[in-house]
């Protein structure tokens, strides 16, 4: 595996929640939030909830997929900004929440939720093994996972990575589809 290395993953984590916290005051309104739309309704779609189902949204942005679920349902972000933003979204709804947290540290218990959703965010990740390893450890014994993000395995995303290394601060790595399988593998899934 071709696993990029990562230095001062704390810069990375603060560019990245500087960089969404800008991005929340208009999520939503750009094509490219439309387009993370789509990919985060598939994903959600796979993981087929139902109403005793407990989900957890890591890097849930502005909570468009805890508010769509039919089941209780918590977002965690990094960015301060877009938990705001998701908690006014939700106008108490009861069976929602937000979290401010790391992808690396989850707040929860072990066993605590069902189902795992990460859409367009593992990319950002410094430590995408701690954080597929603590996806796994909040996750039930049959518990499911939908992880949607960007693949490098076409050669113009691997250009397309590159770029985004080098000019956004907080992308971390595009993973090529076995590189991907490798990390979930490794922690259990």
């Amino acid at each position: 595996m071709n696993e990029p290395t990562v230095t001062g993953s704390e810069p990375s984590r603060e560019a990245s929640r500087q960089f969404f916290d800008r991005w929340a005051r208009f999520y939503g309104t750009d094509p490219f939030s439309r387009w993370i739309r789509r990919a985060q309704r598939r994903a959600l779609e796979a993981l087929t909830l139902g109403e005793s189902d407990r989900l957890l949204d890591v890097g849930c942005g502005p909570g468009a997929a805890v508010l769509e679920a039919v089941t209780k349902a918590t977002g965690l972000d990094l960015s301060p900004a877009m938990i705001a933003r998701a908690r006014s979204r939700a106008g108490g709804i009861g069976n929602v929440e937000f979290v401010e947290g790391d992808s690396a540290e989850l707040p929860f218990a072990d066993g605590a939720f069902s189902a795992v959703l990460s859409t367009t965010s593992f990319h950002h990740y410094p430590g995408p093994d701690r954080a597929l390893a603590e996806m796994r450890r909040v996750l039930e014994p049959l518990g499911r996972i939908a992880l949607g993000d960007l693949c490098s395995d076409r050669l113009v995303m691997r250009g397309v990575d590159a770029f985004c290394r080098r000019y956004e601060k907080g992308h971390v790595h595009f993973y090529e589809t076995d590189e991907l399988v490798a990390l979930l593998t490794a922690v259990g899934f």
